[in-house]
């Protein structure tokens, strides 16, 4: 590789090592808040965050756009609407500072290589690096809809049990929420802490649709809501219904699940297959010839 490419690349590279040490060095005590609190030590190396948290900075990444807002919105779903805006800080720290620290590596790697293959290698496992921290976190996010979504039916069915012996929806909604421990019954929880301290109880249902953000959830919800402002006597029957319908939504999740398990199996089957019977055409053909 010519002399020229590994000057150009050095002049490029050289600016982003020197601001990459100032950061690592210089900036920690300004984000110590940051880099010390509970939600940083889910991420490796939090230490360097200060690299990812100054790099923002500078280019005036911050958490009011629209695109963060919808993002903090899932975020809050997980960790909760009071430090949802605060992790979504430190989390898109973390992918500038892995993203950035993983490019200055390889490019310098790529500069002693004095290869191009290695400069482009760079670019890819820098964006593999955030794709990843990205793609996790989506993972979360399915996984605790999808929990949500598989207690609904349960929950829905012990509110209808409750209601039909004779309960007022709100002593049954307080009977169910002990009965588990997942995050379903959490957020009942924390819907019938909201009464508690004094919100109004319609509020609390909507805060409780918006905090679970599953459209099931919200028509539950919703019910519920309308039986407050109307006086639905006929609660115990649409809960029922609603019961019914989330059950069989429940039955092909888990039918869906079971075939997505066996389509996974079928490429390893079929690769020992394969394996399996070049190991015996080979020695019938070293024969024939």
């Amino acid at each position: 590789m010519s002399n020229l490419f590994q000057v150009g690349l050095l002049v490029l590279s050289t600016p982003l090592i020197f601001l990459w040490i100032y950061f690592a060095s210089f900036t920690g005590k300004k984000y110590k808040s940051y880099i010390n609190s509970v939600f940083a030590e889910e991420f490796p190396v939090n230490d360097l965050l200060c690299v990812g948290f100054s790099l923002m900075e500078m280019l005036h990444i911050h958490t009011k756009s629209r695109r963060a807002q919808m993002k903090i919105k899932e975020i809050s779903e997980i960790r909760g609407k009071k430090y949802a805006e605060y992790y979504y800080y430190i989390w898109l720290g973390a992918l500038f500072t892995y993203g950035y620290t993983i490019l200055v590596v390889m490019v310098l790697l790529a500069v002693m290589a004095d290869s191009v293959e290695f400069f482009l290698l760079a670019l890819l496992v820098s964006g593999l690096a955030v794709a990843y921290l990205v793609l996790t976190f989506q993972d979360k996010l399915t996984a605790h809809r999808q929990e949500l979504l598989m207690d609904l039916p349960q929950v829905l069915s012990k509110l209808t049990l409750l209601v039909n012996s004779g309960m007022v929806l709100r002593e049954a909604w307080r009977r169910t929420e002990l009965t588990g421990k997942r995050a379903l019954y959490k957020e009942m929880q924390n819907t019938s802490l909201e009464i508690e301290n004094g919100i109004l109880e319609i509020d609390a249902y909507r805060h409780f649709a918006e905090r679970c953000n599953i459209k099931e959830i919200r028509k539950f919800a919703g019910l519920i809501i309308q039986n407050l402002q109307k006086g639905n006597e006929e609660i115990a029957f649409f809960l029922k219904d609603m019961a019914d319908e989330m059950w069989e939504t429940k039955k092909n999740e888990v039918k869906q699940k079971g075939e997505k398990a066996n389509s996974r199996l079928l490429l390893p089957v079929l690769l020992i297959f394969i394996g399996i019977l070049i190991l015996i055409l080979v020695p019938v053909l070293n024969g024939i010839g």
